[in-house]
């Protein structure tokens, strides 16, 4: 499944709302869309071959102690993205946000202007697991936090 080109500001391509490990998400592709890509708050939804591009805030993002596992996931960021994936939670929260991330490739533009956001951002109590990664771009890219 693909979804193309949300023209709304902060209206995710797929928001996942505390939504559990028994669905399934496999196969999706967000494309230029208009905020993040994909939203997680909470939940423990898993999700393979996941791929979001040209999006003009963060790939993946996730938030409000989301749990689950992401495997197979791609993200391609040009100038007008943020992070290719945003990892926070709320300090004061008793579940944190932990994603397991596992086979993901990351990509920041070579013709992005400006100073790099970095392509991964841990911040606010957020945390995880992250395995077999491959993160490639401009100078500046990589973890920030």
């Amino acid at each position: 499944m693909q979804l193309k080109q949300n023209s709304g500001n902060e209206i995710n391509g797929i928001t996942f709302g505390g939504v559990g490990s028994g669905t399934t998400l496999e196969n999706v592709e967000v494309a230029f869309n208009k905020d993040d890509g994909f939203e997680f708050f909470g939940g423990a939804v898993n999700g393979k071959w996941l791929s979001s591009i040209f999006v003009d805030d963060d790939a993946f993002d996730t938030d409000e102690g989301y749990q689950g596992k992401l495997q197979f996931i791609f993200a391609l960021v040009d100038k007008d993205g943020d992070h290719a994936a945003e990892m926070d939670s709320k300090n004061d929260m008793g579940r944190r946000s932990h994603p397991q991330v596992w086979g993901a490739t990351f990509i920041k533009a070579n013709h992005t202007t400006g100073t790099s956001n970095g392509l991964i951002q841990i911040r606010e109590g957020g945390g995880g697991t992250f395995r077999n990664m491959i993160l490639t771009g401009r100078s500046g890219s990589g973890l920030g936090a």
